[in-house]
Parts: C-alpha cells; structure tokens; sequence
C-alpha cells in the first residue's frame, strides 16, 4: 500500500501542494490510557530520556514526557521495536513560528505500517499555531494538519515517522478579523457602483500574512447590506519593498448583476499606486463572465491590512481507531 504522510499546510497561493493521503486523529482512548507519563515538565522537560518498545500485530502504545505513540491492532505483520526521544536541538522551526512545546523523534522513519499510528506531542501555549513534522526525506520542519487540539497537546495519524512538535505563531494575533483594517473600496460592476467602507462594523476587514519571500498575502473583504447587497473579496500578493505584487483572485455576490469569482472564471489586472506607506492603493480592471455575458468590472483600493492568521484546518480520518472507552 502507499506510504501513508501527513497533510502538509498550505503557506501561500503560490506554494505547491504536497500529495499526502494519511491525516490526523484525535481519539487517545486505549489500555495504555491509564500509564504514567515517566516526567512531564513543562519548564525544560529533564528527565525524558528516550524510550524504546517492541510492538507486534496486537498494536500498542508508547509514552514519554507527554508525547504518544499508538499503533493500532494489525497494523503490523511482525513485532517491531519503536522509540521516543526528547531532542535537544530540534532546529529550526517553520517560518514565522516557534516551537511551543519541545520535540520528539518517533522511530523508526517508515515502519511500513498497514494502518496508520496516532502520533501526539505537548504544548505549553495554545496561541494560534499547528503541529510540525519533519520526516527523513524533508529539509525542514512543514507546518501540518492535526484531526484535534486540547490545551496541552497536538495529535494526528500517520504512517510516516519523524520529528514531531507543537509550534506557535511569532507573536500575539487578534483571536478573529472583526474590527481589523481600514479604508475604502470603491466599485463600478457594469452601470451599478458600490462604495464599501472596511472600518464599518459588520463583515468588513483587511489582513494579511508574511511569507517567506518577504511579501505578504492580503484579504481585504467588505459587504454592503440593505436594498443593494454587495459582496467584495480581494485576494492580493503585495511586494512593498518593490511597489508591486499580484492580483490573485476576485469574488464578487450582489443582488444586483450576479455571482462571480475572478481567477475561476474572467480576467483581471491591477495596478498598485503609492505602497511606501504600506498602505494598499490599487486599481483593478476586470472582465467578469456568467456564459455567454461578460461584464465590466473597475475597482479602486486604499486600504490598510493588519496582521492576522486563521488556525490550521482541521482533518480528521474515518474508522474506529483507538476505540472508546
């Protein structure tokens, strides 16, 4: 069967994405539930040296410092011994985050699992932040998806084994999008025109995320409600040291002239004026498309985003590893 990965997180519009088909899991219930973890402390962890233990097809668990390994029933055709060791120098951590809890290498690197094994580590700070892997093959630690996240800890399945960690945003981060941003939109959608202040409360907001490359990733979205209903999202890649970036998609609902979303369907071009300030000052030209009509669009930006991070999407697998109770 193929090697069963972790799902890695998307950084950008412009990253690649990265075929995995094995994803995270919650559920810890089994019969090692009732074990002692050796120490847990969350002030340096001393005192967690590595761990072995032979597992064979029956499954079993695996515990050290709060990091859990648990391979399920026949996921095994021949006893195999696993391992848990604290690291001392984990590396660096993925761009724009630190680690948040310490690391742990969980072997072997591919132990040709037939089901994948529930992989957990600890976290001291649950600010907005993931779970981290680097596998044998990987140059450094990717940002991954986990099935479920408690105070103390991350968790997922995989098939692959590795360094695992809990990490954190640097920073501290708004806890949602209300209130962040300000400025104006201006709109023309054929003859209808729309003007959308982003400091209105409600349904309105400017953010954006650093990316490795130095530019930044913005949302801005604004909403107009009443008798004319208008809907704006812009998706951008701004480039301030260089006074340019790209348009990445438009989506566009209202009550009047339709639905549409740029980057699917249509084409667009911008044009940035004055980014010195890092305030965004753009014009948008757009051709919008519903089957055979194709209409105008002209939008005109000023607008300033402030620094904000969704939390990593949550997957979870199906099946009824580890059991309840």
């Amino acid at each position: 069967m193929p090697d069963l990965l972790p799902i890695v997180v998307p950084r950008s519009p412009t990253l690649k994405a990265v075929t995995v088909v094995a994803i995270a899991g919650l559920a810890m219930a089994s019969a090692a539930r009732g074990e002692v973890d050796p120490i847990v402390m969350f002030d340096g962890f001393d005192g967690c040296a590595p761990v072995q233990r032979e597992i064979g097809p029956a499954g079993g668990s695996l515990r050290l410092c709060g990091a859990e390994l648990v391979v399920p029933p026949d996921a095994l055709a021949a006893p195999m011994t696993f391992g848990i060791e604290r690291l001392a120098e984990p590396g660096a951590a993925p761009f724009d985050m630190e680690f948040a809890g310490p690391a742990f290498r969980f072997t072997p690197d591919d132990p040709g699992l037939q089901a994948p094994a529930s992989v957990r580590v600890p976290r001291d700070d649950a600010r907005t932040g993931g779970l981290a892997y680097h596998g044998v093959n990987e140059a450094r630690y990717l940002l991954i998806e986990a099935c479920g996240v408690s105070e103390g800890g991350l968790q997922q399945y995989s098939g692959a084994l590795g360094d695992f960690a809990a990490v954190r945003y640097v920073g501290d981060l708004p806890p949602n999008t209300q209130g962040l941003g300000d400025g104006t939109i201006q709109t023309l959608t054929g003859t209808v025109a729309a003007d959308f202040d982003i400091d209105a409360p409600g349904s309105n907001h400017a953010i954006y995320q650093d990316q490795e490359d130095g530019r930044r990733q913005v949302t801005i979205v604004s909403m107009l409600e009443g008798d004319q209903f208008e809907y704006v999202r812009f998706d951008l890649v701004v480039d301030f040291a260089a006074g340019d970036g790209d348009l990445v998609q438009i989506s566009r609902l209202g009550s009047i002239g339709g639905s549409y979303i740029v980057g699917l369907i249509g084409s667009a071009s911008i044009t940035f004026g004055n980014l010195a300030d890092g305030r965004i000052r753009a014009t948008i030209d757009a051709t919008l498309e519903s089957g055979p009509e194709q209409i105008p669009f002209h939008a005109t930006i000023d607008a300033a985003a402030e620094r904000f991070i969704f939390p990593p999407s949550l997957q979870c697998p199906g099946g009824d590893f580890p059991p309840e109770g």
